[in-house]
């Protein structure tokens, strides 16, 4: 599936109130626009972007860890945005979409489809891991 026709099925998911399908190309996996961003946010500092890159890699784990083990809806909640909240300033869009989905799930009060959403989360955030490993070797 090309470039086009993923974003298309993941713009199709958006609009339906869906998850996006995790995607495969490295190239849709982080916004660059939004790495960029990053970036001058830091003062062009690429070691400290280096270090927060390790921050997110060590902490982003330990949310998916809180999701699975989460005991209520808020607990749930609060995983996923912070997961969510991360991703976002990485430009991980599809792993972002997908935990604003979970999130918005949780704020409802239940749990029921949690599952399902958080495997995709990990599959997502898999790739988004290898991504950002890839963007810190580059820096």
């Amino acid at each position: 599936m090309g470039r086009g026709q993923t974003r298309r099925n993941a713009d199709k998911n958006k609009s339906a109130g869906e998850p996006p399908a995790p995607q495969t190309s490295m190239n849709e996996i982080l916004d660059r626009a939004a790495l960029a961003n990053l970036l001058a946010t830091v003062g062009n500092d690429k070691q400290f972007l280096g270090e927060m890159i390790d921050a997110y890699l060590d902490d982003a784990p330990k949310q998916i860890a809180a999701m699975r083990a989460a005991r209520n809806a808020d607990d749930l909640r609060r995983a996923a945005h912070s997961l969510k909240s991360n991703s976002a300033n990485f430009g991980a869009t599809a792993l972002t979409q997908l935990c604003k989905v979970l999130e918005d799930l949780a704020k409802t009060g239940t749990t029921d489809g949690a599952a399902e959403l958080i495997t995709l989360i990990e599959i997502e955030s898999a790739q988004v891991a290898r991504a950002v490993q890839n963007e810190r070797a580059e820096n």
